[in-house]
């Protein structure tokens, strides 16, 4: 006998083979669809996995192969919004760059993009680490920031078109380093406090570039200003009051900070994500708002796709798959035993260590 995990079966996918107990009755007959009625019945139930005789063992290595071709599918509709996105601002900021101005049109077709994208696919933006910066220094940053505010959006219940609005305060977020001087802007090392000064000034710049020059509203506009201001009055460019920011303004602090700390910098290794988070936990209060940023935290991908990780009961696998509103709690693929293992529902089970992505790989 050999175990098939319910997490493995996809819904709307009939059985191959009869599923059996412990004891050798059969609890889900061959031919029977799987649906979210019978998941949820057999979950009730404490039901989490099922035994296939000799002759079905080939279909661990069905689902699998089925559970990972819909992810391959997401990956590829992702990777082409997400590309496209990056092509479009990149676009624009150097048209802003080089002449003083930028299609309008075209950052809010970018927002509306990914806020549909996302709303069909947030959990595979969130773990799909691979497509992000390479370059921390690139236009990446601001669709980085963008997606983040879309989730944060999402997860704080602002409509469709609210979040398009976020997203288009996070893609004008930086659109003042367009005026930096590139010796400062890919300086490959600590910037010196001189150049720091002026680097600041990109929060101000920005800022009249949205409302000066293209008349953006002050719901988009005021993240350029105030994504570096904190709670404690000691960011900048005024140290104003918290309070007083956008929600906007707030929600840009807490996915700038994220993304600018698990971006690959020459004078600065990139924090995992789990590290990321704890960071994260330990400036609330103090510089960034503690509901938000837990909110924020509740729905990123603690554990991107293709993570490697060992567990509590030492089996070493491959974050396969993501669920909403868990972050913690993702489906890991064991290579050596040809099963998943969905934390989600092995509530014992759990993430033990995260290998880096330089080490040898499972297998």
């Amino acid at each position: 006998m050999k175990k098939l995990y319910l997490a493995q079966i996809p819904n709307g996918e009939p059985l191959h083979e009869d599923l059996f107990n412990s004891n050798g009755a059969i609890l889900v007959p061959k031919g029977k669809i799987m649906t979210p009625r019978l998941r949820q019945q057999l979950l009730r139930s404490n039901i989490e996995y099922f035994l296939l005789d000799a002759t079905g063992f080939n279909e661990v290595d069905h689902y699998l192969e089925h559970f990972e071709m819909e992810t391959v599918k997401e990956i590829e509709e992702v990777r082409k919004v997400y590309t496209e996105s990056v092509k479009n601002i990149s676009n624009e900021f150097e048209r802003m760059r080089k002449i003083g101005n930028l299609d309008k049109k075209v950052v809010e077709e970018t927002a509306h993009e990914l806020v549909e994208s996302i709303g069909r696919h947030q959990q595979v933006y969130l773990g799909l680490e691979g497509i992000r910066r390479k370059d921390f220094y690139t236009y990446i940053h601001s669709i980085d920031v963008a997606v983040f505010m879309i989730v944060l959006g999402k997860s704080l219940k602002l409509d469709r078109k609210q979040q398009e609005r976020a997203a288009m305060a996070g893609l004008l977020h930086d659109i003042g380093k367009t005026r930096i001087h590139d010796n400062i802007l890919l300086k490959p090392a600590r910037l010196t406090d001189e150049e720091m000064r002026v680097m600041q000034e990109h929060s101000r710049i920005g800022h009249e570039i949205l409302t000066k020059e293209l008349r953006y509203p002050a719901d988009i506009a005021c993240a350029a200003l105030e994504h570096h201001e904190r709670m404690d009055g000691t960011g900048y460019p005024h140290g104003v009051n918290w309070e007083k920011l956008h929600l906007h303004s707030k929600m840009a602090a807490v996915c700038d900070i994220y993304d600018a700390i698990t971006g690959e910098r020459v004078y600065k290794k990139a924090m995992l994500p789990h590290e990321a988070v704890e960071f994260l936990m330990t400036i609330v209060d103090k510089h960034l708002d503690r509901s938000l940023t837990t909110q924020f935290v509740r729905n990123i991908s603690v554990y991107p796709l293709g993570t490697r990780v060992t567990l509590n009961n030492q089996e070493e696998g491959i974050v396969v798959r993501l669920h909403d509103g868990y972050p913690t709690r993702p489906v890991v693929k064991v290579p050596r035993k040809g099963t998943v293992r969905d934390l989600l529902i092995e509530q014992t089970i759990m993430i033990e260590r995260v290998h880096d992505p330089r080490e040898a790989a499972v297998g």
